[in-house]
C-alpha cells in the first residue's frame, strides 16, 4: 500500500502576494488531492481582526479553527502553535487519514523575530507506526540551517 502526502504552507488561508481570502479554495483543493497525510505550515488556530473583516457567511471566515476546516470529513488533526501575534495566533498542523498517536511539539525557533517549531505526530499505519514532523523553516538561510540541525538532533533522539 502507498502512503500518500502532501505539505502545504497556507499563508494563514490568504493569497501570498494579496492577501485575498482562500481558505475555501485550498480546502476543496487539499480534498482534491486525496493525501492520506497533509502536512500544513502557517496555519490559523483564531484570528480576531481577520475573523472580523470577514463576514461569518458560507464565504468568510470559518468558524472553525482552520485546520478542522480544512480537514477532509473523517480525518484526525492535529495542530499546534509556533507564534503568538497581537490578533491570534499560527502554527504547524497535520491531517491524517490514520489515527494518531500523542501529538508533541519542539521549539526550533533560531531568534525572537520568527517563531518555529516542530510538530511531531506519530501515525499508526499498517500495523507500524510513521513519525510525521511537520516543519516551517525559517527565511533567513543560517537560521534554516541551524533549525535543520536541530530537526536532526530531535530525529536522532
Amino acid at each position: 500500500m502507498t502512503l500518500r502526502i502532501c505539505s502545504y504552507n497556507i499563508h494563514k488561508g490568504f493569497s501570498q502576494f494579496n492577501r485575498r481570502m482562500v481558505v475555501h479554495e485550498l480546502r476543496d483543493r487539499l480534498r482534491s488531492l486525496d493525501a492520506d497525510l497533509v502536512f500544513l505550515q502557517e496555519v490559523r488556530q483564531h484570528h480576531r481582526r481577520d475573523a472580523r473583516q470577514f463576514q461569518r457567511t458560507s464565504f468568510g471566515w470559518p468558524e472553525q479553527p482552520q485546520a478542522d476546516f480544512l480537514a477532509p470529513e473523517g480525518y484526525d488533526v492535529a495542530y499546534r502553535t509556533n507564534a503568538v501575534t497581537r490578533g491570534g495566533e499560527h502554527g504547524n498542523a497535520l491531517l491524517s487519514r490514520w489515527p494518531l498517536g500523542d501529538i508533541g511539539h519542539h521549539d526550533v525557533s533560531d531568534h525572537r523575530f520568527e517563531q518555529r517549531g516542530l510538530l511531531h505526530v506519530p501515525v499508526h499505519w499498517q500495523g507500524g507506526i510513521v513519525h510525521a514532523v511537520v516543519a516551517h523553516l525559517g527565511l533567513i538561510h543560517s537560521s534554516r540551517v541551524r533549525q535543520l540541525q536541530l530537526l536532526a538532533a530531535y530525529l536522532e533522539a
